[in-house]
């Protein structure tokens, strides 16, 4: 089983109504629980009646606990805002998603079809948003449009949930519904997907009510807000554009990040700034900076299964005997940090830990290196974006004492370290085994308030 057969039953749970059928093996091949030696499978939706199934999935993997069940429309912290005049500024971090190339199926499909898949793929979306906390705002058409962050959100935070949503839906939608359509006949030269994520804090965006009592809805503006929709339009297919406001706010780093590459007299040229550059009442340029998120270098550090992680990154290599953790060390304990979930406090202490099993057939003494890099402004110069290797550690079987056959299950070797610049850091681990042979590699992302 794999992706496009899970999306097969997404299709086919909510296209029943409608009188297209698909095989009864078919839907219980797709009913199947997930497997985290598959990978994804088991992820998508299987109905309308199941809806959550796969924010549950999901929201494991990023420590996030129950279900978000908000339905679309005005977002929860603004409720008190409809019908009235009240305005509140609050920040927001926006998502508008863009599906490209439906309508053309109008044109080469029934209907019943194009209604089908669309709103499949729309389901899809919605609960990938929902899955990272993010509130649905608005269906437009073929578009979503969603807003992260609330009042017990730190707004750092809102921006984690965004971009790792945005990657969950590349992963999803890239590598589940397109080899669908071609399997099941519907052409997907034309289709794709484009985000826009932009960023504007408490003093940049305000919300309230837009419209009449009975004809109006609460939602937000601002600058930011206005910007992701022009910034979805201005992202290469299947990509993600970042907004300055987002950049700037989280110092995000350029290793994660380009620009994109338009041609100019038969010249590739990056493009900077968001187009048509809107001007100030000076008719200077406002020149808002915009950059695509680089997918196949998140990936690496995203908190996805690694099976999944390491189909799309060469540079992710899984191996079930060895394991590879972040840890926050507290008073009462130490408490696990997952890969560029959320954004930490500065001054916290950190234990990056690698287990080995002992009953598996690795060629032991195995070699442990760790290589750890800052990126952002804050980061002295000299320090930025530089690999810097740790002292190497070594994980062995200890020798036991005659008569004695214990041996521990696991051994584990540490290395600490510490928060301490604004931004988003990594630490790199890679085992060789005694001959030599790379074995697992894999990298954590900490994100830095």
């Amino acid at each position: 089983m794999n992706l496009e057969e899970i999306f097969d039953n997404v299709y086919t749970k909510q296209s029943s109504k409608y009188g297209i059928q698909k095989s009864q093996q078919s839907i219980i091949e797709a009913r199947q629980v997930f497997d985290d030696n598959i990978g994804m499978e088991g992820m998508l939706p299987t109905g309308p009646q199941e809806e959550f199934i796969l924010q549950t999935q999901i929201r494991q993997y990023f420590q996030k606990e129950g279900i978000n069940t908000t339905p679309i429309g005005t977002h929860p912290d603004f409720v008190g805002l409809e019908s009235t005049s009240e305005r509140i500024n609050r920040y927001s971090c926006t998502m508008f998603v863009d599906i490209k190339g439906s309508t053309r199926l109008s044109l080469l499909y029934d209907l019943d079809t194009v209604f089908s898949f669309k709103n499949a793929v729309i389901q899809t979306c919605i609960e990938v948003v929902r899955a990272f906390d993010g509130y649905v705002h608005r269906i437009m058409g073929d578009a979503v449009m969603s807003f992260f962050g609330s009042a017990d959100k730190a707004q750092e935070n809102s921006i984690a949930d965004a971009i790792n949503c945005a990657t969950t839906l590349k992963i999803l939608l890239e590598q589940g519904i397109t080899p669908w359509m071609e399997k099941n006949g519907l052409d997907p030269k034309d289709f794709g997907f484009r985000v826009g994520i932009d960023f504007g804090n408490d003093d940049e965006v305000i919300w309230g009510n837009f419209g009449y009592t009975t004809v109006g809805e609460v939602s937000a503006t601002g600058l930011s807000v206005d910007m992701s929709s022009k910034l979805q339009s201005r992202a290469s297919k299947n990509s993600t554009m970042l907004g300055q406001g987002l950049l700037d706010f989280v110092n995000w780093p350029d290793y994660f990040s380009h620009y994109k590459k338009i041609e100019v007299d038969g010249i590739k040229q990056p493009q900077k700034y968001l187009t048509p550059n809107i001007t100030y009442t000076d008719n200077s340029p406002l020149n808002y900076r915009m950059k695509e998120l680089s997918f196949d270098r998140f990936i690496e550090i995203s908190a996805l299964p690694n099976s999944v992680r390491s189909k799309v990154s060469a540079n992710v290599r899984t191996n079930h005997a060895i394991d590879f953790k972040c840890f926050i060390e507290e008073d009462n304990g130490k408490k696990e940090y997952i890969s560029a979930s959320k954004f930490l406090d500065k001054g916290l202490n950190l234990l990056f830990n690698v287990s080995a099993l002992t009953s598996a057939r690795l060629k032991f003494p195995l070699t442990v290196n760790l290589i750890k890099t800052n990126y952002g402004q804050d980061v002295p110069e000299a320090e930025e974006g530089v690999a810097s290797a740790k002292k190497a550690l070594y994980i062995n079987i200890p020798r036991q004492a005659p008569y004695s056959r214990t041996i521990p299950p696991s051994i584990t070797v540490s290395e600490p370290e510490f928060t301490s610049y604004r931004g988003l850091h990594t630490m790199q681990c890679k085992v060789i085994d005694k001959d030599g042979a790379l074995i697992f590699s894999d990298c954590i992302g900490v994100m830095i308030k």
